[in-house]
């Protein structure tokens, strides 16, 4: 994915990691925030579990004094080794009276012994403003109807033990987990940006492949998502004015071409009926003749324009190629150029139609004909899938072959030799078709060569 400064998914790419760092920072402030206070949660639950599993081992024995009976040694030794730092007591809360504690000697200081008279109920602390403190749990439960506070102590060095050990084992597995977490999300971030613009993409590669002739068109409007699909909507609206207006244009030059052919054939009429001196006639007759051309290529082009209306069967190129040189063949002496057709293959059929690869033949023999050197050869050269104009004329400048199929460009613009819509039309056709043009500006001949191939589906 490539990001550019004005693409979407960069402003996309921006706004998630922005939010992804806001909330993983917020995350990590948190994790912090608990770290600091873990010893303090782990000491309470701890010391309420083990206040807990102290009750559940306690009773009174047949001489009515409370015993303290676990099955586990490891807590029985822990009361007895670590009395100095852990320990607890039973109180009667009627009489205030101790009626069991963890470690009993006389001779030694014991943690319970540093315990005030009455605790709160829960979790507390003594001695908090010093460098140690002691934590308390205290619960209160009813035994054999009596009314017991079981009171549990704990120094804060085992706790500070515990923390060392089990912090830097958090912290680690904490900063790993985050680190992870980030890098799956910045994986995420890119798999879904790329599906947010794929959309976006695929419009933007639909109207690249709408071609200047294929203006019947439409974007799909399948799998568009809401956010897009006015633009899409809006864009097929206007390219069907577009079309709308292109189709009016057609109609209109193939109705002004239409309705010229005739006075222009009644002007020639009396042009010829009529007395006008010998200086004045050819130039008046040509004029009128060149007239005639133009109109007659702007039907052909708007006929060219026309797809809808052509037919897609088997034509044989051999019999255009026949058909088209005996049209010409007129103009040829009358330019005094040497044509001939030259067919390669025996089975020359291609899926098209007849009239518009007629005229599509034709304006490229005319166009060599009329431009072509006197006493030039013009070959038309026919094989299975190409049609080819050959001729030994000066041939065609780099500079002029970017032009050569734009309508009404002549390369001697003063000069009325030709209207400039036979390649035009000629580009039109082929298109049509799905052909092929390849233009040569030098060939063996020294002349140009311009070459339509077929591709299988047109």
């Amino acid at each position: 994915m490539i990001f550019n400064n004005n693409s979407l998914s960069l402003r996309l790419l921006k706004h998630f990691l922005l939010i992804g760092g806001s909330v993983f920072s917020l995350i990590a402030v948190i994790l912090y925030l608990f770290s600091i206070n873990f010893a303090n949660l782990a000491v309470e639950q701890s010391m309420f579990g083990m206040a807990e599993d102290i009750q559940t081992n306690l009773e009174f024995d047949n001489k009515s004094q409370l015993v303290y009976k676990s099955e586990r040694v490891a807590e029985r030794w822990g009361y007895d080794a670590l009395y100095n730092n852990l320990g607890f007591r039973v109180i009667d809360l009627s009489t205030q009276q101790e009626l069991l504690r963890s470690f009993v000697n006389p001779n030694v200081a014991t943690i319970i012994d540093t315990l005030p008279a009455t605790l709160p109920e829960g979790y507390s602390q003594i001695g908090a403003r010093n460098d140690t403190h002691t934590d308390l749990f205290r619960i209160i439960f009813i035994l054999d109807n009596k009314n017991l506070a079981l009171d549990l102590a704990r120094n804060d060095l085992l706790g500070a033990l515990a923390n060392e050990a089990v912090m830097p084992v958090l912290s680690q597995v904490a900063s790993l987990t985050i680190g992870a977490a980030f890098l799956v999300f910045v994986c995420v971030t890119f798999i879904s940006i790329r599906a947010l613009v794929r959309p976006v993409k695929n419009v933007t590669t639909q109207l690249l492949q709408i071609k200047p002739n294929q203006l019947d068109r439409r974007l799909s409007t399948t799998d568009v998502p809401a956010e897009i699909m006015p633009l899409v909507l809006g864009l097929n609206d206007a390219m069907e004015r577009v079309e709308l207006g292109f189709e009016e244009q057609k109609r209109f030059v193939a109705n002004a071409a239409h309705e010229l052919r005739t006075p222009l054939a009644i002007l020639s009429t009396r042009v010829e009926l009529t007395e006008i001196p010998p200086d004045v006639e050819p130039a008046l007759m040509g004029d009128i003749k060149y007239m005639s051309r133009v109109i007659e290529q702007l039907l052909d082009l708007s006929r060219a324009q026309n797809q809808v209306g052509f037919a897609h069967s088997l034509v044989d190129l051999k019999s255009i190629g026949k058909d088209v040189c005996m049209l010409l063949g007129p103009l040829s002496v009358t330019h005094q150029k040497e044509l001939s057709l030259d067919i390669i293959d025996d089975d020359c059929n291609v899926l098209g139609d007849k009239g518009a690869l007629i005229i599509l033949t034709k304006n490229l023999l005319e166009n060599a004909l009329k431009y072509a050197n006197k006493q030039a050869q013009v070959q038309l050269i026919i094989t299975k899938d190409t049609i080819s104009v050959k001729d030994s004329g000066p041939g065609i400048s780099e500079g002029d072959r970017v032009k050569l199929f734009e309508r009404f460009w002549r390369k001697e613009q003063s000069a009325l030799t030709g209207s400039g819509l036979g390649l035009s039309i000629v580009s039109e056709i082929a298109n049509a078709h799905n052909a092929d043009i390849n233009v040569t500006c030098k060939n063996d001949l020294g002349g140009a060569t311009f070459t339509i191939t077929f591709n299988a589906t047109p």
